[in-house]
């Protein structure tokens, strides 16, 4: 379930990108002091590293606030 009414990554948490290609699932954090405002973007996959890109740069749907995976 996906609150689209928030989209800031402030408290840090994990929301929906469309990252040009789709949507994703990743970990937005706001840097802090950052001028223009950045987020970084982390994976809960270890193969994919972490990475920063400006608030602009990111299109957020919404903040993930449940969901459910088959064991």
């Amino acid at each position: 379930m996906t609150d689209m009414a928030r989209r800031t990554p402030n408290p840090p948490g994990i929301f929906v990108l469309d990252d040009g290609m789709g949507l994703v699932a990743k970990r937005l954090e706001h840097i802090p002091n950052s001028d223009p405002p950045a987020v970084r973007v982390i994976s809960d996959n270890p193969v994919y590293s972490p990475y920063e890109r400006t608030a602009d740069e990111i299109h957020t749907v919404g903040r993930i606030r449940w969901f459910a995976r088959e064991i």
